[in-house]
């Protein structure tokens, strides 16, 4: 059953709170991105492998929180654009690793600026022990809401709903 709308977030529960962040999150880091023409999803994978290095497909995926074919559609946009680079992977014959191109660095540590500035400004007012509690009580929800699921069938995009 869904949460009535509070007439305002003071009243709201932690399902309404929760959603209420994620939207406001998502429309920040977007106003943000705005100068650079990159999406959320773009975003994220320029983070990741920036602070990771070169990967294949479905780890990249996991990490973004995308399906597989969500990944290689994004990808795929991403190296017409010259910020991706792909290569046979070494170590196996059908795999192919995905990184940053060279071009593509002085951007990618520029937003990783940007999003360390977004990460500070989220929690801004929130000391320690707070940041600590509300993270405990998030993936606590997580949990909660992954038990839910147990035994039913995933629905289609449920991960790429988390990323959006």
């Amino acid at each position: 059953m869904q949460e009535p709308m509070p007439d305002t977030l003071t009243d709201a529960g932690a399902g309404t709170l929760a959603a209420a962040v994620r939207r406001r999150l998502k429309h920040a880091v977007a106003a943000q991105l705005a100068p650079y023409d990159l999406t959320l999803q773009q975003f994220w994978v320029i983070l990741v492998l920036l602070e990771q290095g070169a990967t294949s497909l479905h780890p990249l995926a996991q990490q973004v929180w995308m399906d597989d074919p969500t990944a290689s559609r994004v990808v795929k946009g991403m190296v017409a654009r010259g910020l991706l680079s792909t290569r046979p992977d070494p170590k196996h014959g059908r795999r192919i690793l995905i990184n940053l191109s060279p071009e593509a660095l002085p951007l990618a540590r520029e937003l990783q600026v940007l999003a360390n500035e977004m990460k500070f400004s989220l929690v801004a007012g929130l000391d320690l022990e707070q940041q600590a509690a509300l993270k405990h009580g998030l993936r606590t929800m997580i949990a909660n809401l992954d038990a839910m699921l147990v035994g039913l069938p995933a629905s289609a995009g449920e991960r790429d709903e988390v990323a959006s």
